[in-house]
């Protein structure tokens, strides 16, 4: 496992995220973990790429139902040494696999193929039946909340910039459906050059997200040579498709569960709390609805002070961050904050804000402000107490 674990760490040169995301897996039932997808042409064309992850996920104890046409895998049968005549024979696929049969029971098939340490297969006839129908049953039934589409043609790329585009999400208020379209995020889709795969996917995401009653359901669009980066770092490698986050205002810790969110923030920062802290009141507290991040601000005479800013570890770049960050924005500027320097955040901090100033113990940051208020800030944010217990980790 440990030397499964440094290949990954080396594909993705990310081993603390890597951890945190296999823990995840590693805690919903084996059968939800993810279903995957990839067309005739990926796997005509990189199919040894696909399945050298493959054989990562399988050494990982991870067993994705893997969805192909049936054209796919009479090309695989062709040219690959499939037949396995015992359960522990070996193939140059490197993992051992079953189909799985479509008209049975797909979630006792999934759980007893992944019980004999097989990854189940499942096979689509495009004549008979639609791509969406068969992923989307294959959701339901195995009550996952991951898809991944894997094609050659990778994620979707803004056209001018050409960079990935990373997440797009519905609209996050309840509407007409007849009236207003949910996805109008994917409309830009429209400008883009993108391939028959790509349009594919889009038209899959549609069905996929919008008819999934899942909060945390997600569809993502990759590359098969980056996969293990997809599903083991926060930045990913595609672009994910999601409903949009859910987030709430509260101006009283009457409205909230003050215990879920302090256990959130140590959860995100991974450290404990000062019982001082814990005593003190937040001006503007901008949650997620499940309790899985927040802004906790508190307004002063120079603006909002953003005391902690916290997010679970799994949903790092799923976007909820982002949809926070925009309400803050919206509502609460001025603004200022601090930062120790070994956060990894730093980064993006320093991209948003106006201004940084950097000593040994806090990076100092500030947004709307007047340049003559800055040292008085600093000197507030340095006055500020230590929230967290030192060196102590959950």
């Amino acid at each position: 496992m440990k030397d499964v674990l440094a290949r990954v760490f080396e594909i993705t040169r990310d081993s603390r995220d890597g951890i945190l995301f296999l823990k995840e897996f590693q805690s919903i039932a084996k059968e939800s973990f993810a279903i995957m997808y990839a067309d005739s042409e990926t796997i005509f064309e990189s199919s040894e790429a696909l399945f050298a992850d493959l054989k990562i996920l399988y050494q990982l104890d991870l067993f994705p139902l893997v969805v192909l046409e049936n054209v796919s895998f009479q090309y695989l049968k062709a040219f690959f040494p499939l037949e396995q005549t015992t359960e522990d024979s070996k193939t140059s696929l490197g993992f051992s696999y079953q189909l799985v049969n479509r008209d049975e029971s797909l979630h006792k098939e999934v759980s007893d193929c992944i019980q004999k340490k097989k990854i189940p297969i499942l096979l689509w006839d495009e004549s008979k039946e639609q791509l969406t129908r068969i992923l989307g049953r294959s959701v339901s039934i195995l009550k996952s909340s991951k898809v991944i589409f894997v094609s050659i043609d990778g994620p979707l790329r803004d056209p001018e910039t050409g960079k990935v585009v990373s997440i797009l999400q519905t609209l996050d208020e309840e509407v007409d459906r007849k009236n207003t379209d949910l996805f109008s995020d994917l409309e830009p889709v429209k400008n883009f050059a993108v391939t028959e795969s790509q349009k594919e996917f889009v038209g899959v995401a549609k069905d996929l997200v919008l008819g999934s009653s899942d909060p945390k359901f997600n569809i993502v669009l990759t590359s098969p040579f980056t996969l293990l980066t997809e599903l083991f770092t926060v930045k990913g490698s595609g672009t994910l498709v999601k409903k949009k986050n859910k987030i709430e205002r509260h101006a009283s810790t009457e409205t909230v569960a003050i215990e879920r969110v302090f256990d959130l923030i140590e959860d995100s920062f991974g450290k404990k709390l000062k019982t001082h802290f814990r005593s003190t009141r937040f001006d503007i507290l901008f949650l997620e609805e499940n309790y899985r991040a927040c802004a906790w601000l508190n307004q002063t005479e120079y603006g909002y002070l953003l005391s902690k800013f916290a997010v679970n570890g799994f949903l790092r770049g799923a976007g909820v961050g982002r949809d926070i960050w925009d309400l803050i924005l919206l509502h609460c500027r001025p603004l200022f904050w601090r930062s120790k320097p070994e956060n990894t955040i730093n980064k993006w901090y320093t991209s948003v804000a106006d201004g940084v100033f950097k000593d040994s113990d806090w990076y100092y940051y500030w947004l709307g402000q007047s340049v003559d208020v800055i040292p008085k800030l600093i000197t507030i944010l340095k006055n500020e107490p230590e929230d967290f217990e030192v060196k102590q980790s959950l």
